[in-house]
């Protein structure tokens, strides 16, 4: 629909926009406006990779981070929006990862059955499929560089410990400058209804 086609350009606009002020702040040397502008683009979603110059949102969209010289030429949001990648509508979740997750969780579910037989037989199949499982830090990670939480040992939601043992990776992720691994703990605790509140150091869930 034209409506729904319209609301995802608009977005693209306003995450644009957050970029702009970001690298502009950054370019001024105004690193706490800068990372004031990272968190309210991770709250929306958004994970930048300054390395790589690139974006990418939860929903699946991803785009390119504006050279100095695209800022100086004074481009508006709306000409970069445009210049992002092509796609009528949001692409959803990496697909590479769907699999891996559905197996984590499940794994997890036979875990808490007690199930240790259907638990270690899953943890082969990641095995195989080049997936190394963390449980004590509650991650795992793909040979292919993806990387996701273990959560889903109950059927009802994040557990605390699932939840406190993520915050505390996420705080090591960040104090080592590690903003991808930040960012997507963070995220993936926002998809089980977990809000992590930065400035005042706690994290809520809204389930």
């Amino acid at each position: 629909p034209d409506g729904k086609k319209k609301a995802y350009v608009h977005l693209t606009q306003e995450i644009m926009r957050l970029i702009i002020e970001r690298e502009n702040a950054r370019f001024g040397k105004d690193f706490q406006t800068a990372d004031q502008l990272r968190t309210q683009l991770t709250d929306m979603g958004v994970t930048l990779h300054d390395k790589t110059n690139t974006w990418k949102a939860a929903d699946g969209r991803s785009g390119q981070i504006p050279k100095w010289a695209e800022l100086q030429a004074g481009q508006t949001p709306e000409e970069l929006a445009v210049k992002q990648e092509p796609g009528d509508e949001p692409a959803g979740d990496d697909p590479d990862a769907l699999p891996i997750r559905q197996l984590v969780k499940e794994r997890e579910q036979a875990r808490a059955a007690k199930d240790f037989a259907r638990s270690d037989a899953i943890r082969e199949e990641l095995k195989a499929m080049g997936v190394e499982l963390f449980d004590k830090e509650k991650l795992w990670r793909a040979a292919s560089g993806l990387r996701g939480c273990i959560i889903g040992y109950s059927s009802a939601g994040p557990l605390d410990m699932e939840i406190t043992t993520l915050v505390a990776q996420r705080e090591k992720a960040r104090q080592s400058s590690d903003w991808d691994m930040a960012d997507m703990i963070r995220n993936e605790l926002k998809n089980h209804g977990v809000q992590i509140y930065d400035k005042d150091k706690v994290w809520r869930s809204t389930e």
